[in-house]
């Protein structure tokens, strides 16, 4: 989720770019960097490693000047962050530069292709990619002798030749009154003002300057000059489009409009999800190349090692190996993990989940699997942290940044990512059907429309959350595959309301928790279609008997559940196997409308950090 901002104007552009850049900061703080058009028609790029502040001092005291330029802010995907992988790129002659925002699939193949017809590359990016493609059909484009501008043209071709996701701003030092924007599944608009024009991932990039804006939508190819803008499909078709007018302030623009970066980052995971997919699944197959290169063929067992929630998406990991995989699975605290003899050795595989990659007792954890010579994973939402070093393969999350401190997004994706894990564990080990993973794959590929079923029920759930918010306490109870979103069901509601929650297997419930309950303490029941269902209506009747008020999370169409709970917040159907990825968003939301009633500060809960780094 990488930050775009490029200019076209009067004005020198590098004060722009970097105002933008800084508005965008909270997008990726990776690497940074920008290309401008110089006075001398050259190109000057300038890029650093590490957080904006850093090309912020690198350029004090020169800047290249000049009046249009892109300029980019990273969240790494391919590519360690580092000052070559940082954007922009160019291509051979470093005559076309660009900066893009997402994931090109086939871009490997690609690359291939072009190493062969003599193409250099300087980076490790995907992106680097796009920056030749266009350089090959600008080129045709100009021994054709189609009528200019070539860029468009260029950029509309090229398109056409990638798989996957991008928002782009490219310019040509051919071209120099000409900056050129495409978008596909990632976020682009145009600003306009008085002649001058911008491109930006994301409205706060521009409002300094302009209250007009334009969003360019999927497979639209924009062309911005000081005089207007031109939007065409990738076919060439013209689009006509009415501006619209930003009324937000800044602070809230940078959150979409959102009142914190949690809600926003709930509103995030269909899109997060997405892109969790992207480049795995092969059609009807899961296909993950992170570790292609491995001997998985000697795997007769699996740890997984984790703290917080990456631990609890480590529970359900669990459970979906042993069902698909069949093989035996132990889920460890990473703090607990090597103070015990684990049984690990050069048969084991352990994945290491956390969504930060510096968790210190998660690395620790790592370090001893590593001198048993167990193979090891690693899941992790920040491409070049410590955890991706050494491990024999590194499956990164592709959240985008996430800003709020308690988990929401990297959640579901490691999920999402561990139920890919464990399908093609089943895969190579031959012990799953190929009906019953089209099925499971199927399904994945619904999970982010069916996400946006259930934000739609935002409101209600909100109006419930506001009745309760005056509990000292609360239950949450669910079996099998329920059980470890009940787990994070409460610790969402503990993190960020300081409200006391537990999470327990509901059959545990009458070995002593039982005792607790009274008519002042809530019972949240997880009770979606699934073979435990009817069991768990039976704890909900002991709950019931105590005179505890129940609310249940139950599949849509599920009226009977209503003879038992006060309130139920429904959730689309789905294979069991998929219901915590699903069954988990209310219960993010609840606990985010609790701790709003209460005025707490959702983003920086008290004592909480984004990441654990000492023991």
């Amino acid at each position: 989720m990488c930050g775009i901002v490029g200019y076209v104007g009067p004005r020198f552009a590098t004060p722009i770019l970097l105002d933008g850049l800084q508005r965008l900061e909270y997008r990726g703080y990776d690497s940074a960097g920008i290309a401008v058009m110089n006075l001398a028609g050259e190109i000057e790029i300038e890029k650093t490693e590490g957080k904006l502040t850093k090309l912020l001092d690198a350029l004090k005291e020169q800047s290249p000047a000049g009046f249009l330029g892109v300029g980019h802010t990273r969240w790494a995907t391919h590519g360690l962050p580092n000052e070559t992988n940082a954007h922009p790129h160019g291509d051979c002659q470093q005559r076309i530069v660009l900066v893009h925002n997402g994931i090109i699939e086939n871009y490997s193949t690609l690359r291939d292709e072009l190493l062969a017809r003599g193409h250099l590359f300087l980076s490790q990016t995907d992106t680097e990619v796009l920056a030749h493609l266009i350089e090959e059909e600008y080129d045709k484009s100009v021994q054709k002798g189609d009528e200019p501008p070539h860029l468009p043209q260029a950029v509309r071709r090229a398109l056409k030749r990638v798989r996957g996701a991008y928002a782009i701003a490219a310019f040509c030092r051919e071209e120099p009154d000409m900056l050129v924007g495409a978008r596909l599944f990632s976020p682009l608009i145009v600003g306009l003002g008085q002649g001058e024009n911008y491109l930006a991932s994301d409205i706060p990039a521009i409002m300094r300057h302009t209250r007009r804006a334009m969003v360019v939508d999927d497979g639209e190819v924009v062309a911005l000059t000081r005089e207007g803008v031109t939007i065409r499909t990738l076919e060439g078709e013209e689009i006509f489009r009415e501006p619209l007018h930003i009324t937000w302030d800044v602070q809230s623009a940078e959150k979409e409009g959102y009142s914190h970066f949690y809600l926003k980052e709930v509103h995030e995971q269909p899109q997060a999800i997405a892109n969790t997919l992207r480049g795995r699944l092969d059609g009807p197959r899961v296909s993950l190349s992170e570790w292609a290169h491995l001997d998985l063929s000697r795997v007769s067992r699996v740890n997984i090692v984790a703290c917080g929630s990456s631990y609890y998406a480590g529970l359900v990991g669990k459970l979906l190996i042993e069902k698909w995989a069949g093989l035996p699975v132990e889920v460890a605290v990473a703090s607990e993990f090597r103070y015990r003899a684990p049984v690990v050795d050069q048969r084991t595989l352990v994945i290491l989940v956390t969504q930060s990659g510096e968790t210190a007792d998660t690395l620790a954890g790592f370090r001893l699997a590593q001198e048993k010579g167990a193979l090891t994973a690693a899941l992790t939402n920040v491409v070049g942290s410590s955890i991706t070093r050494g491990v024999d393969a590194a499956f990164h999350l592709q959240a985008g940044p996430e800003i709020g401190v308690v988990a929401t997004k990297t959640y579901t994706t490691e999920l999402v990512l561990l139920c890919l894990i464990a399908l093609d564990l089943a895969r190579g080990r031959g012990v799953m059907g190929e009906a019953e993973l089209v099925r499971v794959v199927e399904e994945l590929r619904e999970l982010p429309a069916k996400i946006e079923v259930i934000l739609k029920d935002e409101e209600a759930i909100a109006r419930v959350a506001k009745r309760y918010a005056d509990r000292r306490s609360f239950f949450f109870i669910g079996r099998n595959m329920s059980y470890p979103t009940a787990l994070e069901g409460a610790l969402k509601l503990k993190e960020i309301s300081y409200i006391h929650a537990e999470g327990y297997p509901a059959g545990e419930l009458k070995h002593g928790p039982i005792a607790m309950l009274d008519s002042d303490i809530p019972v949240l029941a997880i009770a979606p279609e699934g073979d435990t269902r009817e069991k768990l209506v039976s704890n909900i009747q002991e709950v019931l008997a105590r005179r505890a008020r129940v609310l249940a999370v139950a599949t849509e169409a599920d009226e009977e559940i209503r003879c038992h709970a006060e309130e139920v917040f429904y959730i689309p159907t789905t294979l069991e196997a998929l219901t915590p990825v699903l069954a988990i968003i209310p219960l993010q939301l609840f606990a985010y409308y609790v701790a709003v009633e209460r005025g707490c500060d959702v983003d920086q809960p008290r004592n909480l950090a984004k990441s654990v780094t000492v023991e």
